[in-house]
């Protein structure tokens, strides 16, 4: 299935409105997008997210990526994560990554940057256990043994987390 990516300009920000599955097949779409906004002066940006119904590891990348870009020059803010999109964030711990709205209007209306939080994202092995049980893996060895902490390494990797974080 294709990603729609609608672009709006609303003052300083653009709005990219994202429908269909942000995924290894699409998430380049959304990258190329960006990178063109970028090359063009963009730094403010608001990601629509109420018409995604699937984000894979892929997406939450080119979200990190984009966020880390403009994280000392401008801004991101997410809008309107679906329960099953929002799921998908609290396990990866990107929900203290980023400015998360309800709402399009609510992320306009919105800091640029979210406020400090004293929670901690959780750290790689508790992810890979959360998502093991998540996924329904069977077998897996006891948090914090070695086939679990192999696990748990993959998945910071591919989701590029718990690198040099505090």
């Amino acid at each position: 299935m294709a990603l729609a990516i609608h672009e709006e300009k609303v003052g300083e920000v653009t709005v990219l409105g994202l429908e269909g599955r942000l995924d290894t097949d699409t998430s380049a779409d959304l990258e190329l997008t960006v990178q063109d906004l970028m090359q063009a002066g963009v730094r403010q940006f608001v990601v629509d997210l109420a018409g995604v119904g699937y984000v894979s590891s892929a997406g939450l990348r080119v979200l990190l990526s984009l966020g880390k870009t403009v994280e000392n020059s401008g801004g991101l803010r997410l809008a309107g994560l679906n329960p099953t999109v929002r799921q998908v964030f609290d396990v990866a711990g990107f929900t203290q990554l980023f400015a998360i709205f309800a709402s399009r209007d609510a992320a306009l209306a919105g800091k640029t940057r979210p406020a400090p939080t004293k929670e901690r994202a959780p750290d790689a092995t508790t992810m890979a256990s959360t998502v093991a049980r998540l996924l329904g893996i069977k077998g897996a060895a006891k948090p914090g043994g070695k086939s679990d902490a192999a696990l748990a390494s993959r998945v910071a990797g591919i989701l590029g987390v718990g690198q040099g974080r505090a």
